[in-house]
C-alpha cells in the first residue's frame, strides 16, 4: 500500500473516532437536558392542583417552571442544529467556506469538556465579514476542537480559553489561547504532532504551537495549497512536532 494511501486511511480512522466521540458527548448533553425537562414537568404537574385551588404563589411558580422547560427545549434544539451541520460537514468536499461558522461550531462542541474542567470557553469573532477561505470543513473543525482539548489538559480550573478568528493578508487566522502552558509530557507532544498533520490535511498550516505558553495559531489560506509542493509540510514557529 502506498504511503499516501496509508496516511489517508489513518486520517479517516481518526475522523471516525472523533465523529463517534463528539456524537456520544452531545447525546449526553441531550439526555441531561431531557432529564431536567422531565423533572420540571413533574414539578409542574405537582404545582397545578395548588394553582387551581388558588394557593398563593402557585401560579407564579407554574410560570417559572414553564420558562425553565422552554430553556431546556431550546438547548435541545441548539444541540440538534449543531449536530446536523456537524454530520453534513463530513460529506462536504474541500472548497471555499466561511471560517466563522466552523469556529463557532468547534467551540460549541468543545463546551462540554470545558464545563467538566470548570474552564470558561470564550469565542471572539470579527465584527465584519470574514473572507472566504479554502479548506476541508470537517477536518478544520476537528483541528480546532482537538486544539481546545489539548489546551484544556494543561489549564487550571477557573481559567479561560479563548478561540478567536482574525482576517490575515494570507487568509484567516484561528487563535486558541490559554493562560497556562501545554502539559510537558510525551503524550502531549505526540498529540501536538498529530494536530499539526490534521491542520495541514484540512488545508491550513500551524503558525505557532504552545511551547512557551498556551497558544495555538492556525492559518487557513485564501488559495488552496499544493500538498505535493516541497514546503507543504513546513509549519511556522513551533515546528511540526512541538516540544516542551
Amino acid at each position: 500500500m502506498a504511503a499516501d494511501t496509508l496516511n489517508e486511511n489513518r486520517m479517516r480512522e481518526r475522523e471516525l473516532r472523533y465523529f463517534g466521540r463528539v456524537l456520544a458527548g452531545q447525546c449526553h448533553e441531550l439526555v441531561n437536558a431531557l432529564n431536567i425537562a422531565h423533572e420540571l414537568c413533574g414539578l409542574h404537574e405537582d404545582t397545578l392542583p395548588r394553582a387551581l385551588e388558588g394557593q398563593v404563589g402557585a401560579v407564579e411558580k407554574l410560570g417559572s417552571l414553564a420558562r425553565r422547560m422552554q430553556i431546556q427545549i431550546a438547548r435541545c434544539h441548539a444541540i440538534l442544529r449543531v449536530l446536523s451541520r456537524f454530520a453534513h460537514s463530513l460529506d462536504e468536499p474541500e472548497g471555499t467556506y466561511d471560517a466563522r461558522e466552523i469556529v463557532e461550531r468547534a467551540v460549541f462542541l468543545a463546551a462540554r469538556q470545558a464545563r467538566l474542567r470548570q474552564t470558561e470557553l470564550q469565542v471572539v469573532l470579527p465584527q465584519g465579514g470574514v473572507p472566504l477561505v479554502d479548506y476541508n470543513p470537517f477536518r478544520l473543525q476537528q483541528a480546532i476542537h482537538e486544539g481546545i482539548e489539548l489546551l484544556l489538559e494543561g489549564v487550571a480550573q477557573g481559567r479561560r480559553i479563548t478561540a478567536s478568528l482574525t482576517p490575515d493578508p494570507l487568509g484567516a487566522e484561528v487563535k486558541l489561547e490559554s493562560g497556562d502552558p501545554l502539559l510537558c509530557n510525551e503524550a502531549a507532544v505526540g498529540r501536538l504532532a498529530e494536530l499539526t498533520a490534521l491542520v495541514q490535511a484540512a488545508g491550513g498550516e500551524v503558525r505557532e504551537t504552545p511551547e512557551d505558553g498556551g497558544r495555538l495559531v492556525f492559518l487557513i489560506p485564501y488559495g488552496r495549497r499544493d500538498a505535493t509542493s516541497p514546503d507543504s509540510d513546513t509549519v511556522g514557529r513551533g515546528g511540526a512536532t512541538g516540544g516542551c
